[in-house]
């Protein structure tokens, strides 16, 4: 895909558009701006990649090409299997229920057989035991992902057309289940679900540091009157490192408060509609350092996969203001924990706000605990009241876009090499 090509940086630019926002460009790749007015954004000398592999060649009516970025479309009157791998808390849920009931007036019910379970022994074996017969979908919603490569072990393997993760993240299946990596039907996510509520508790983070919110709490508890200074958002830098959908929410937010936002991704030639309202400069991630040293608060959104394993190490944490703060909504191991703790510890960074952690659980008595310059949430940023209706109001706006009910929608396909 056009993100994992090497951006050549030797010779790279910035170019200040009309509207603001600095693109940094490459050479043989047409500027940015253009390509938001229309203009075709090719590589001058790069071949047709190869045609991805075919759906398996068991599924009924099917001869989509799995990879594609289009979803599947089986025919009309060829209903899917739909496997739901789900956990015994989750079997009775009312998201479930009306999936299952056709309460749902949105899920294009006549498409989909649905099935639900906890084990692999718990599908019925004519659907498992079958090679030929209908295409298959799986579902992993919230369940153990054993099930899902146990589906893929089996001989209905071959009629898989369709893998979607109930939650954004996929390394949990992807790193565990190699049958779901290698298999060439499509898998996609819930993607953009939660980035709002991660995009909110971004700016909480920001302002708890901002406003004091610790020492004022202290006092609090103390029946201490305290006066101090407090500091804005406004006119303060939020870098964000890893601008996909939650650094666009952050981005948005951050912006709406009168930040300047410096982003940061993988191919930073790829924007959305709308980003050169939010973002002031969008930058590749070989600039990190630069980024953190600008950024009064600095935003991980980054997925976890061998590129970004402790990505923010000692020196990228050595290149942040003294009074930085360190944000990370993504994932944990992006960072190298005992050098972020190291930071804390000494004050070389003034605070870091961590709704994430390489191992979750924390284990009792780890530093991060009873660091005073530390704002946990525990993985909760997301975990909104509604988290199960929205992740599967995402699900049902990919169950239209995979039988052809909604051309255009949603379609969160994700790079199984690349992990996310």
């Amino acid at each position: 895909s056009a993100a994992r090509v090497a951006a050549p940086l030797a010779d790279r630019a910035h170019r200040q558009g009309a509207t603001g926002l600095r693109y940094a460009t490459f050479p043989g790749f047409f500027d940015p701006h253009s390509r938001h007015r229309g203009a075709p954004f090719q590589h001058r000398h790069r071949s047709p990649p190869p045609p991805p592999p075919l759906v398996s060649r068991g599924a009924r009516g099917l001869s989509t090409r799995a990879m594609a970025a289009a979803p599947p479309n089986p025919p009309h009157g060829v209903p899917t299997t739909l496997l739901v791998v789900t956990k015994p808390e989750l079997l009775a849920s009312a998201p479930l229920a009306r999936i299952t009931s056709g309460a749902d007036p949105r899920f294009p019910t006549a498409r989909f057989d649905v099935r639900v379970a906890t084990k692999l022994e718990d599908f019925p074996r004519e659907i498992t035991h079958e090679r030929d017969g209908n295409p298959v979908a799986l579902l992993w919603w919230f369940g153990d992902p054993g099930v899902m490569g146990g589906v893929l072990r089996s001989p209905c393997a071959e009629r898989v057309a369709w893998i979607h993760s109930g939650s954004a993240g996929v390394e949990h299946i992807l790193d565990t289940q190699p049958e779901v990596r290698a298999h060439p039907a499509p898998m996609t996510n819930a993607r953009g679900a939660f980035s709002a509520s991660l995009g909110e508790w971004a700016i909480f983070a920001s302002m708890w540091f901002a406003k004091k919110v610790n020492a004022m709490r202290k006092s609090q508890a103390a029946g201490r009157w305290m006066r101090d200074t407090v500091g804005m958002l406004r006119g303060k830098t939020m870098s964000i490192v890893g601008y996909g959908d939650i650094g666009r929410a952050c981005a948005e937010r951050a912006k709406a408060m009168g930040m300047r936002v410096v982003a940061l991704r993988r191919d930073p030639r790829k924007f959305a509609p709308g980003d050169e309202r939010v973002v002031d400069e969008m930058l590749p991630l070989t600039d990190l350092r630069r980024a953190m040293g600008e950024g009064d608060f600095v935003v991980l959104a980054l997925p976890h996969t061998t590129s970004t394993d402790k990505m923010i190490d000692a020196s990228a944490l050595a290149a942040m203001k003294r009074s930085g703060v360190l944000i990370n909504v993504g994932r944990g191991a992006v960072v190298d924990e005992d050098a972020l703790v190291e930071a804390l510890t000494e004050g070389r960074i003034g605070g870091a706000g961590l709704d994430v952690t390489a191992v979750e659980p924390l284990p009792s008595g780890h530093p991060f605990y009873s660091l005073d310059n530390v704002l946990m949430s525990f993985h909760c940023a997301d975990l909104t009241d509604d988290y199960y209706e929205l992740t599967m109001e995402t699900f049902v706006e990919h169950a239209r876009a995979y039988v052809g009910e909604e051309p255009g929608g949603g379609w969160n396909l994700v790079d199984k090499t690349a992990g996310y």
